[in-house]
């Protein structure tokens, strides 16, 4: 049973790697950070945020070079099958107030299950907030985490070894959408040994200011945006400032690595502004929004105002676009045609069975993996038993996740292209207003703290 576990992880693992890539704007030799700090062998405890249901286990599991273990709500264990599958997976049941309060005890065993695996040299992942909400700051952590470690440890007199590496999940503002951009962050390992005295002396003050360090700890590795009512005007100022911050700092606007810096500082002045003039902040916040509001009444996106990017089309632009058009079009079918099915009906059954917006990206990403690969084989199969060919069929499994890939950037070329027309069809007075108003936020930014 251990090795058909083993199976299904490590195929979960590749799977998910090799197409959930694509799902978020996420290569896990690029977008990750420190992942030199998990040890690759003793026991050691992951703790993350936890903004995106199971989306958030997967794309970590991912990123680690090691097989992890997962603690997990309970709720979703209540069908046999189910709980079989996720133990497959290694995923353990945790209890939760909201579980209803006759099974808290039941995570008695839950702890000493993760004990006697980290005392196997295991790592396991704990979502220390206990709760799974989509917004970008960290919640006060539980204590169930320092429960298992100074269990743990106090069962091996402190010789265990273990080690706890926070984990910043920093996804972009819409986490929720296909594209979207995510980067990981892992912190410094806390060596359990520092709290040994202070354990024996006191364990209620040891737990809690174990807790308080994790959660300073996860903090610094997270974009943090204290007043949700700022959570969309940094938003907005991320797609104003992208272009503009990474170039000057000299780093890659496409690297979610890099532009976590850039959100960073525009997170830490919103945050500073409020604190120090809430009405400043209040006014500023409605500037940014009515730019926004034009521009969605004229159809447009900010980086046609920027003037990194925006060009007036001319002939020779209008005459490269139409031979591009036309070239590009058989590729932009066949891989619109090999890969709609499992591009859309995961949408559309996510849309239709999600209530909360925490669970779209982890049903629609989910299901997306396993019916493309399902699709893939089907089609492929078709086109074995029908040409017969050998050359043909592997030239066909090749081509589909290939112009898959390249219809995605097709269209959007093409979106770009059009809203650069509409931009060009406007006339000069909607044209100044909207450079005057997006001038006078830079230039308000700029002045921040």
């Amino acid at each position: 049973m251990r090795l058909f576990a083993a199976f299904v992880y490590y195929y979960c693992w590749g799977a998910f790697n090799l197409i959930m890539f694509y799902f978020y704007r996420f290569k896990r030799w690029k977008h990750v950070r420190g992942l030199e700090n998990v040890p690759n062998n003793g026991p050691v405890i992951l703790c993350s945020n936890h903004t995106n249901a199971f989306m958030d286990p997967i794309m970590l599991g991912c990123a680690m070079n090691r097989r992890t273990w997962f603690l997990a709500r309970s709720d979703v264990f209540r069908k046999k099958s189910l709980a079989r599958f996720l133990g497959l997976l290694g995923i353990i049941p945790i209890y939760r107030l909201q579980e209803g309060v006759e099974n808290l005890s039941r995570n008695d065993e839950t702890f000493d299950k993760c004990a006697a695996m980290l005392e196997e040299n295991k790592s396991i992942i704990i979502y220390s907030e206990g709760i799974c909400v989509q917004e970008r700051r960290l919640r006060k952590l539980k204590k169930g985490t320092a429960r298992i470690a100074f269990g743990s440890e106090e069962r091996h007199n402190f010789e265990l070894g273990l080690k706890i590496v926070p984990v910043g999940m920093n996804y972009s503002a819409t986490p929720w959408k296909f594209r979207s951009r995510m980067f990981i962050n892992f912190g410094k390992a806390i060596d359990m040994k520092e709290y040994v005295e202070q354990y024996r002396n006191d364990k209620p003050r040891a737990i809690n200011a174990f807790t308080k360090d994790l959660e300073d700890r996860m903090r610094e590795l997270l974009i943090t945006i204290e007043r949700p009512e700022n959570d969309l005007v940094v938003e907005q100022l991320e797609e104003m400032l992208f272009a503009k911050r990474t170039a000057e700092k000299g780093l890659d606007v496409s690297n979610p690595a890099h532009t976590h810096e850039v959100t960073t500082e525009i997170a830490g002045k919103v945050n500073r502004l409020e604190r120090e003039s809430p009405h400043a902040m209040k006014e500023f916040r409605h500037e940014v929004k009515v730019y926004f509001e034009e521009l969605k009444k004229k159809k447009l996106r900010d980086w046609i105002l920027n003037e990194d990017d925006h060009r007036r089309i001319g002939f020779f632009s209008a005459i490269m676009f139409i031979l591009f058009f036309i070239t590009a079009l058989p590729f932009y079918l066949f891989g619109l045609i090999t890969n709609y099915i499992p591009y859309k009906v995961p949408w559309l059954v996510t849309k239709k069975i999600v209530k909360q917006v925490e669970w779209s990206a982890s049903i629609n990403g989910t299901i997306g993996v396993v019916l493309w690969q399902i699709w893939w084989l089907l089609q492929s199969l078709a086109v074995a038993l029908i040409f017969r060919n050998w050359y043909l069929l592997w030239g066909f499994m090749i081509m589909v996740p290939v112009c898959g890939v390249l219809a995605q950037a097709y269209w959007t070329y093409v979106k770009r292209f059009a809203g650069s027309v509409r931009w060009w069809m406007l006339g000069k007075e909607d044209t100044g207003k909207l450079q005057r108003m997006r001038a006078g936020i830079l230039s308000r930014y700029s002045e921040l703290p």
